[in-house]
C-alpha cells in the first residue's frame, strides 16, 4: 500500500482516480496545518502540491518520499537541489492550465489596450465623455513579443496573430531549428526586441537566470506607451525599478496576475496605480484547469507507481522548461 498526501483543494475527479486503487492509501488534507503537515509527510511516498511551499527542515523528514506531483506546472516552491539529495522525482500537469493562463494573458493584455478599468470608472462617475481622451489601442497592427515560447507563449502567440498583431518571440532554450508557423518570428536579442515591441507578454519560468530579467535597464528599454503583460512569476519584473518606469511611461502600463509577494501587503505600491491592472495569481484556476490539473496531478502519481515514467516528468535542474505558469 503506497502513501499518498494530497495537500490542499483538489478536484473530486482528480482524488476519485486514487480512491479507486486498491494500492493506494489517500490522505487528503484540504486546509492543513503546519502540524498536520509535519505529521503525515514523513510516512508519504507521493505528494500531490499545488502552490504551497514545504520549509526544508519539514522535507528532511520526508525518507520515504519518491516522487512530487504538482498541481499545476511551475516549480519555484520546491528546492531542486534539495529534491535531487533526495532522490525525489517532480512531475508537473504540463498541458493542463496552458489555454486558460493564455486566455488570461491575452485578457490583461486586451483589458490594456482598451483601457477597461478606467473605462468602467468613467461610466460609473458621470465621465462617459471621457471615452475621447482614454488613449485605447488595438491589438491589430501591434508588434507583440511574447517572452518565451513553451506551451502558453505559443498558445499566447496564437491567438495575438489571430487578431492581427505582428508576433515575435524570445525563448534561448527552444532550438534554432524548431519549426515556426508563419508570420511568428524568432528575436535573437531580447533587449533589442523589447525596444520594438508594443506589447511585452512573459511565459517564462522564475529561476536563477530570470529573477529580476525586467530590471531597470530592461524596463528602460521600452517605447513610450507600451505594455508589459506578466503571467510568469512576480519576481521576474523587479517591481521597484517597475514604479520608476511606468512613472516615465516606459511602459505606459503593467497588467498582471503574478506579484512579487503573494498575497501582498494592504500598502504594496501597485495598488495606488491607475497604471497598473492586478489579478490574483487566478490565471490556472477556472473550473475546467482545475479539473485538468487535478486529474493530471493524479494521473502522474498513479503512471509512477506503475512503473511508468511520467510523460511530464521534468528534470532536476532550475532552468529546465516548463513554461506554462500555475
Amino acid at each position: 500500500m503506497t502513501r499518498v498526501l494530497a495537500l490542499d483543494p483538489f478536484h473530486d475527479d482528480g482524488l476519485a482516480l486514487l480512491r479507486a486503487r486498491d494500492d493506494v492509501d489517500l490522505v487528503y488534507l484540504p486546509t492543513p496545518t503546519d502540524t498536520e503537515i509535519a505529521q503525515h509527510l514523513p510516512e508519504a511516498e507521493v505528494l500531490l502540491l499545488r502552490s504551497r511551499t514545504i520549509p526544508v527542515d519539514v522535507y528532511q523528514t520526508a525518507t520515504n518520499l519518491k516522487l512530487v506531483s504538482r498541481h499545476g506546472v511551475g516549480c519555484d516552491n520546491l528546492d531542486f537541489d534539495q529534491m535531487r539529495a533526495m532522490g525525489v522525482t517532480i512531475a508537473v500537469s504540463a498541458d493542463a492550465n496552458l489555454i486558460s493562463v493564455a486566455e488570461h494573458a491575452f485578457m490583461l493584455m486586451l483589458a490594456a489596450c482598451k483601457k477597461v478599468i478606467p473605462s468602467d470608472r468613467a461610466v460609473r462617475n458621470d465621465g462617459w465623455a471621457q471615452r475621447d481622451h482614454l488613449g485605447t489601442r488595438d491589438v491589430a497592427g501591434s508588434a507583440v513579443l511574447t517572452v518565451g515560447y513553451g506551451r502558453i507563449g505559443r498558445a499566447f502567440a496564437t491567438r495575438a496573430q489571430a487578431f492581427g498583431a505582428r508576433v515575435s518571440f524570445y525563448d534561448p532554450f527552444l532550438p534554432s531549428d524548431t519549426a515556426l508557423p508563419d508570420g511568428i518570428t524568432r528575436a535573437p536579442d531580447l533587449a533589442e526586441a523589447v525596444a520594438r515591441a508594443d506589447i511585452v507578454s512573459l511565459h517564462i519560468p522564475f529561476s536563477e537566470t530570470s529573477a529580476g530579467l525586467f530590471d531597470a535597464a530592461m524596463l528602460a528599454r521600452f517605447q513610450p506607451g507600451a505594455i508589459l503583460v506578466n503571467t510568469a512569476r512576480g519576481g521576474i519584473v523587479d517591481e521597484g525599478a517597475l514604479l520608476a518606469a511606468l512613472d516615465a511611461g516606459r511602459p505606459a502600463l503593467y497588467a498582471a496576475d503574478v506579484m512579487l509577494s503573494e498575497p501582498p501587503g494592504a500598502n504594496d505600491p501597485l495598488f495606488s496605480r491607475d497604471d497598473v491592472i492586478l489579478t490574483p495569481h487566478s490565471a490556472a484556476t477556472t473550473a475546467q484547469a482545475m479539473v485538468r490539473m487535478a486529474i493530471g496531478a493524479s494521473r502522474n502519481a498513479l503512471d509512477f507507481l506503475d512503473g511508468i515514467l511520467p510523460h511530464s516528468m521534468i528534470a532536476l535542474d532550475p532552468s529546465e522548461d516548463t513554461r506554462t505558469t500555475p
